[in-house]
């Protein structure tokens, strides 16, 4: 339930775009990272099958084959390179809207925020409160800053 009785601005607005800019550049890092993981593994794992293979050893080549059989199942459960993508994608839109930010009044602004919000994106929960306080810094509003437990400070770190 809104209960909210002044008007919108839009410098709320601004902020609103902020922290998605900020969101979803956290996320498709994270999610690259994950991605160059999963590839890595898989190919050091691969290797390994293909060493024991070679090498008559058939517990590192069925070890490896498993681990590299594991990893595939995550990425393509998981999908980190396709969500990389998908966020990255909507950072740019983000980024774009707020570059023309200046010349669209509030409600133009607010039907393209909601437009973008439409778009089915993964959400991290764990970043929002991180993206939320770089948007408050890069707004010079610190003050504004919210509490982030461990879990948060470390997913963000990684990301």
């Amino acid at each position: 339930m809104n209960t909210r009785t002044d008007e919108r601005t839009p410098y709320e607005a601004m902020g609103d775009i902020a922290y998605n800019c900020r969101y979803y550049l956290l996320q498709g890092r994270l999610f690259g990272k994950l991605a160059g993981a999963f590839q890595l593994v898989t190919f050091v794992s691969g290797s390994a099958a293909f060493a024991g293979f070679l090498g008559s050893n058939p517990k590192l080549a069925g070890l490896a084959a498993l681990v590299t059989a594991a990893v595939t199942g995550l990425d393509f459960i998981i999908s980190p390179a396709r969500k990389a993508y998908t966020c990255n994608e909507l950072h740019r839109r983000y980024r774009e809207l707020e570059r023309q930010a200046a010349k669209l009044s509030l409600k133009a602004l607010d039907e393209r925020l909601c437009e973008l919000k439409t778009f089915e994106a993964p959400a991290i929960e764990s970043l929002r409160v991180p993206a939320y306080n770089d948007a408050c810094e890069e707004r010079s509003r610190p003050e504004a800053k919210l509490p982030v437990g461990r879990w948060q400070r470390f997913v963000a770190a990684i990301s």
